[in-house]
């Protein structure tokens, strides 16, 4: 489809050529744009991912918090929070995976099929007098970064295909450009913390790139990795005196050693060394490359020491608990109070052959053969000192 006069295709590069890279007041800014070049005056912008992103977030509905409107009433946005935020069909969780990249969708695409929802929905339209909703679905690499609705009156009539074709040629332009505004305000926010805050504190701060090599690291997240390495691997895997002196080599050693269990543990996990625990969390942020022909995960990961932990806690944070997921560790310790098989599932909820599955990886995991062998193991290490 192309556009059917000079008038459009002008509108598209003055838009163009006023499209900002710039995140402060990304989406206020682009919805002005939108209102004066073409003809839509009733929209909304809900950003999905911003400001300091990530986008392995447990919740990607959290999104009324930035949204911005225009040309609406806040009558309208009263009844909408109040009759139709649950019915919106293109919430993350609402919209059709089918639909979930598409450029432009109208109202009736996201309701494939007449039910109550889809009615109650429909009808909040009519009564606010926008019975034409048309969503621009802003995707960038398979990223959903935002939606911006466009509604009409019963007077103003839906779209025609040119306007359907102008729409796509926007979502585009603009999910181009607002990753570009994500990605340098998010990395420019990620190294200004980092410079500024993180290089005299007193706990462990490292910036880490796509690959969770380690790109900067303060004095005290080497210090921190120094000891875990001394403590743990220096008997069984020393490096060259060459390598461990050079920067951020045992930083990255150390990290390399933990990548897994950082991803399995929900982006945190403990370490004991001696009397004292450290304790790793990591962070996401969304960056771009240069050619802004790519988006990637860069982290931030802390380091936090604890001076002292008790006898008791140790076993918690042993080397033992260190090879077993969250699962395989709850049942462990339930097999060291004496639970059989069955009591087992019924206080952790999963089935009998679960459990056995998880018993038989537990065992394969630390080496043992039986019960017997795993309580004795279990015992012998809240006994030892680290």
């Amino acid at each position: 489809m192309q556009p059917s006069s000079i008038k459009e295709v002008s509108a598209l590069l003055n838009f163009l050529y006023e499209l900002p890279n710039d995140y402060t007041n990304y989406p206020d800014h682009v919805l002005e744009l939108i209102d004066r070049y073409f003809p839509f005056h009733k929209l909304t912008f809900i950003p999905l991912n911003s400001s300091f992103a990530t986008l392995n977030s447990s919740n990607p509905d959290t999104w009324f918090n930035e949204i911005r409107t225009r040309g609406l009433s806040e009558q309208l946005l009263e009844q909408y929070y109040t009759r139709a935020v649950d019915l919106d069909p293109f919430r993350a969780r609402n919209l059709p995976a089918q639909l979930r990249f598409r450029p432009v969708i109208q109202v009736e695409e996201a309701f494939p099929e007449k039910n109550s929802r889809s009615v109650r929905y429909h009808s909040f339209l009519r009564d606010a007098n926008v019975p034409y909703q048309t969503i621009l679905n802003l995707v960038y690499d398979k990223v959903r970064l935002g939606v911006i609705s466009i509604y009409r009156s019963e007077e103003e009539g839906p779209l025609s295909r040119d306007e359907i074709w102008i729409l796509e040629e926007l979502s585009r332009f603009i999910a181009q450009h607002y990753m570009i505004a994500i990605s340098q305000t998010s990395r420019h926010l990620a190294e200004e913390l980092f410079n500024s805050c993180y290089q005299n504190v007193d706990f462990g701060a490292m910036i880490l790139d796509n690959k969770r090599d380690v790109v900067q690291a303060n004095d005290c997240a080497q210090k921190y990795c120094d000891i875990i390495y001394n403590a743990l691997f220096r008997e069984c895997d020393p490096l060259s005196d060459e390598s461990a002196s050079e920067n951020l080599h045992t930083v990255q050693y150390v990290m390399t050693q933990f990548q897994e269990r950082l991803v399995t543990d929900n982006e945190h996990i403990t370490i004991p060394i001696d009397n004292a625990l450290f304790e790793f969390r990591i962070n996401s942020f969304i960056s771009i490359d240069e050619n802004f022909s790519k988006i990637s995960l860069n982290y931030l990961l802390f380091i936090f020491q604890s001076s002292y932990i008790s006898e008791s806690e140790k076993l918690g944070y042993s080397r033992i608990r260190q090879k077993l997921t969250d699962r395989e560790w709850e049942i462990a310790k339930l097999i060291s109070q004496g639970l059989t098989n069955a009591k087992i599932a019924e206080q952790t909820f999963i089935s009998l052959n679960t459990v056995k599955t998880h018993i038989q990886h537990i065992y394969e995991k630390l080496n043992v053969q039986n019960r017997v062998s795993l309580m004795q193991l279990l015992s012998e290490e809240s006994k030892s000192q680290y």
